[in-house]
């Protein structure tokens, strides 16, 4: 062989080399995923399951002695795993039968369903993780029963062999998928939700923490994932209430700046304010220093699906869909409110002073006037945003589809007595229904597909 040959086989054994360095991805690399096939049971994994009967361990497997098995609609596994930032990755597991497998990772959802298969078939799903360091790998029902095993998270430079499915609600530009609870579909680690139940029998309504709703709790009564991937809260007219001071049952969540972290307690018993929870910017920077942020803002996208249609006259058809709380009054609540008989609803905002009655204001329609039916109202089942936005001694609630203004209001609160050190505020959303009076099984419904806290 002479030189120039010799020297150009050198330069294709190098060329081949590096193009095996550039697509290998070391062994080490792969992200471990704790009990990834389901030898040791469901350890580390969460367990989703509506009935108690759709996930199950089984003796029939891929390698070792067992794989999961999901049987029903509702079943879910997930497990929390470390990234690293701005890399493509491949998510597969073996899979026989029907499934679905996805990770979440920041507010999108990447994940891909795939037909019934006789025998077990190695799939995949292909994501980036942009600047995140964490997400959640999941295996869901899709279909018909399936069974997985030896899950695989790792880097990959290959290009993507298959589309990633995302699924875009046409109601928002969120990412929301039917196939997941609502704390999968949403970042709820920022709230705590109150039920109408009362599972302890304490006489009080059930209150599910941060941790455990961001897991992926679901309730098929009350709090639940829509046909299109909507957050569906129902409150009824009979049910437990949160305390002794209400009349009225609520699903609603309500914001938890700790994010989980209960070395924070939700409030100070003195009332002043701490890193749960926010105050205005025109309170005494003595209340500001200590609260868990200052001013802020709420962004919802939802439709009201249903309304009660029994009871009192003046309480049929009420529900608050959102608001600020105080530590003992309401600087705002938003009413939706649609009687028998008409086409669409009247919106309408509450603004309490401390110590004092309610101040209304319409947006659309007119809430004293029970028997006009508002043009400009929203119908059930139409989706709308709503926006509240808290500066100083400032209330402004908008509401709009899209980037479309319907309305708005401005409410000056600087004579409300908030402006004191003693008081903290935070957000409320979901279905507080504003009925005693009707048959308890009359209820309130809505579908969430965006809800958003800035501070």
């Amino acid at each position: 062989m002479d030189i120039k040959n010799r020297n150009q086989n050198t330069l294709v054994q190098k060329l081949l080399i590096t193009i095996v360095f550039l697509f290998w991805v070391p062994p080490s690399f792969a992200t471990q995923i704790n009990n990834a096939g389901f030898e040791n049971a469901l350890d580390g994994w969460q367990k989703i399951d509506k009935t108690g009967d759709g996930v199950k361990l089984s003796n029939e497997s891929k390698t070792g002695s067992h794989s999961l098995k999901i049987l029903e609609k509702g079943g879910t596994v997930q497990q929390k795993v470390s990234l690293l930032p701005n890399t493509q990755y491949e998510l597969s597991s073996d899979i026989k039968g029907a499934g679905l497998i996805g990770i979440k990772v920041g507010e999108k959802i990447f994940f891909d369903r795939f037909k019934k298969s006789r025998k077990w078939k190695k799939r995949s799903v292909y994501f980036e993780t942009d600047s995140e360091t964490h997400g959640f790998i999941f295996a869901s029902f899709s279909q018909s029963e399936g069974r997985f095993d030896d899950f695989v998270l790792q880097p990959t430079q290959a290009p993507q062999r298959t589309s990633v499915s995302v699924v875009k609600n046409k109601n928002t530009s969120r990412n929301l998928s039917p196939d997941l609870p609502p704390g999968q579909n949403f970042d709820l680690l920022g709230w705590s939700l109150n039920l109408p139940s009362d599972r302890d029998n304490n006489g009080k309504s059930d209150k599910i923490g941060e941790r455990e709703l961001a897991g992926g709790y679901a309730n098929d009564q009350y709090f639940y994932t829509g046909d299109d991937g909507g957050m569906v809260m129902i409150a009824t007219v009979g049910g437990a209430k949160t305390s002794k001071n209400t009349k009225n049952v609520r699903t609603e969540l309500r914001e938890m700046l700790r994010r989980g972290d209960k070395n924070i307690r939700t409030r100070e018993e003195s009332g002043k304010p701490n890193k749960n929870n926010w105050v205005f910017s025109h309170q005494p920077e003595s209340a500001q220093s200590t609260a868990g942020g200052v001013d802020g803002k709420l962004t919802a996208t939802l439709a009201v699906n249903r309304v009660t249609q029994s009871g009192k006259a003046k309480e049929i058809g009420v529900v608050v869909i959102g608001q600020i709380h105080a530590k003992h009054d309401e600087p705002i609540k938003i009413f939706y409110r649609k009687m028998p008989g008409h086409k669409r609803g009247a919106v309408y905002v509450s603004h309490e002073p401390v110590d004092s009655d309610d101040d209304y204001y319409n947006l659309l329609g007119d809430y004293s006037n029970r028997r006009a039916d508002p043009a400009d109202g929203i119908a059930l089942g139409e989706v709308f945003s709503y926006d509240i936005i808290a500066q100083g001694d400032k209330l402004k609630t908008v509401i709009r589809q899209g980037n479309k203004e319907l309305a708005s209001v401005v409410i000056d609160q600087s004579q409300s007595g908030y402006e004191v050190a003693d008081d903290y505020m935070y957000f409320k959303a979901g279905v507080y229904n504003q009925n005693s009076s009707g048959d308890p099984e009359d209820y309130v419904k809505a579908t969430f597909y965006e809800l958003k806290a800035t501070h």
